[in-house]
């Protein structure tokens, strides 16, 4: 199972887990996600890559080979031994991140002083962790501090206050790696420009460009429009009609227009 993928090592949302424990043995006190107890937890993200920069290679290596976040593996070593390479503890936990002998001989490690190797074991254990508890953030550095048993005895964080404040410190600095609190505070920043109902998806105004003219869009008409071509000139026919009302049509010749000028002698004057 890839510790990347689930919520709980990318956002830490596991820490929340803390705060309602089901089990009867299991501590119930809720633990503060701000508060830091460890000196190196107090730390800048710049110091604490600082401090990484020697081991960054190898930590990028075991951490694709493993399937492990880096965040995760950063934030157990600043808070085992802020990246102090012969660090040893009273219970003989040694190295950068604290292999005590008999995880280091259960992971294949020889020299648990070898920075290399013990990134690999520290890494691999994380791993085994993770599948072990299902991708639960929480028990998996529980019993990297506690042991495996102690998590499963108390079906939670075990009621040590060590063990309690590894947790959170633990915690506080892997979200600070992963950049969670400043993501938060940018979700919740009025300058967003634009903003769903859900706090955690923001859309940009996308600003769309054309060279297409505008159209313009005319009410349509149901009457006939009356045409801008002027019209063809017609020819005028004239008509002339008698004045008296002809009972029988009229001969031409002499004969007719001697009978006309006799009714209309007016009409004939020269």
């Amino acid at each position: 199972m890839k510790m990347t993928s689930s919520p709980l090592a990318k956002f830490g949302l596991g820490l929340y887990l803390l705060l309602t424990l089901s089990s009867s043995g299991a501590s119930s006190e809720p633990i503060d996600s701000v508060a830091a107890t460890h000196p190196c937890a107090r730390m800048s993200v710049k110091s604490l890559d600082k401090r990484a920069a020697p081991y960054q290679d190898t930590i990028q290596k075991y951490a694709t080979q493993y399937q492990v976040s880096e965040a995760v593996i950063k934030a157990v070593i600043a808070i085992e031994s802020c990246y102090n390479q012969q660090a040893e503890s009273p219970k003989g936990a040694q190295g950068l991140m604290q292999l005590i002998p008999e995880t280091a001989e259960r992971f294949g490690v020889s020299d648990s002083m070898d920075s290399h190797q013990n990134i690999q074991g520290g890494t691999r254990y994380l791993a085994w962790l993770w599948k072990r508890f299902d991708g639960d953030l929480t028990k998996v550095l529980a019993a990297y501090n506690a042991g495996e048993g102690r998590v499963d005895q108390y079906k939670g964080i075990p009621p040590y206050r060590e063990t309690q404040n590894y947790v959170r410190n633990v915690m506080f600095v892997h979200n600070k790696l992963a950049g969670v609190e400043e993501s938060l505070k940018d979700e919740v920043s009025p300058k967003s420009e634009v903003s769903t109902s859900s706090t955690a998806v923001f859309f940009h105004s996308a600003v769309i460009s054309t060279n297409t003219p505008a159209v313009t869009v005319r009410r349509a008409s149901f009457t006939q429009a009356t045409p801008s071509v002027p019209p063809v000139p017609r020819r005028v026919v004239a008509v002339f009609e008698s004045p008296f009302k002809v009972t029988r049509p009229t001969k031409p010749g002499r004969a007719g227009w001697s009978a006309n000028k006799a009714r209309a002698p007016q009409l004939y004057k020269h």
